[in-house]
């Protein structure tokens, strides 16, 4: 009996056996999220970006299916320097919501976005999907949206570890989202009292088309990417995540092609 027991314990250490997300009404996760982004797109068109935004997921219902949802950006700091100008804004200073940009970039805080959380896919829908039209001073802005959206945000928010796995274990996921198509591929790489650790690495390719100042632009890309992901194997609520990417492509606007470079770091921490 004595030998059972000690098998029963160290085998529930090392394989997941939850089957769906587990929220309540009026759960609120808060996630920090930092980035930094380096792009070289030729010519002199070198541009850099670092940021900090703060969301904050709020569950307001539920059905058999689904979750309901609320994501709202509550804050957002972030510098851009590049394109012959640098940019700075903190939501906190009254003076950088004051400026021309800031006035833009203000429309996308304190507005709630809502949500459907597939409870046994985790896939993100927004329901009431809004475009906020911005002063872009520069394409990539608009490229940088499709990161920064609600789906994408809520969504970063929990990782379903597929039933039954163990420590060692690999398995893969395809990605077909804004004309970029790839493979996820990931490895559990611990668990100790109920939280995994999980190795990913990413490839994808695609052609993304874009519409900015007027202009329509492509932007042809092949990446690749590495990084952690730390979940509650109970909940399969993220504890945090740290992500790298780099990507190189040609961006076609106006009759010419440009070479791009970009690299990526990204870091959540959910509470």
């Amino acid at each position: 009996m004595k030998r059972i027991l000690i098998f029963t314990v160290a085998f529930s250490t090392t394989t997941v056996f939850a089957q769906s997300l587990k929220l309540e009404t009026g759960k609120k996760i808060t996630s920090t999220t930092t980035t930094s982004v380096n792009m070289d797109m030729g010519m002199g068109g070198q541009m850099k970006i670092d940021g900090n935004t703060i969301n904050l997921i709020e569950i307001t219902g539920a059905d058999t299916k689904n979750y309901n949802a609320k994501n709202t950006t509550v804050k957002m700091k972030f510098m851009q320097d590049g394109m012959g100008q640098t940019v700075n804004f903190d939501s906190d200073k009254k003076e950088d919501r004051e400026t021309a940009a800031g006035k833009e970039i203000s429309k996308m805080l304190d507005v709630p976005a809502t949500v459907m959380i597939d409870k046994y896919t985790g896939k993100v829908t927004e329901t009431n999907k809004k475009v906020v039209v911005a002063d872009e001073t520069n394409p990539m802005a608009s490229l940088m949206g499709n990161v920064n959206s609600a789906e994408a945000l809520t969504a970063a928010a929990f990782f379903y570890i597929p039933n039954g796995k163990k420590i060692g274990d690999k398995w893969s996921d395809s990605v077909n989202e804004a004309g970029m198509k790839g493979l996820k591929n990931f490895e559990l790489k611990s668990i100790v009292e109920n939280v995994a650790t999980i190795a990913i690495t990413t490839k994808s390719n695609g052609t993304i088309s874009k519409e900015a100042q007027g202009m329509q632009f492509n932007i042809t890309m092949n990446g690749t990417g590495d990084g952690v992901i730390v979940v509650d194997t109970k909940t399969f609520l993220v504890k945090k995540s740290a992500l790298t990417n780099d990507a190189n492509g040609t961006l076609d606007m106006m009759g010419q092609s440009l070479p791009i470079t970009i690299k990526s770091t990204a870091n959540t921490v959910f509470q």
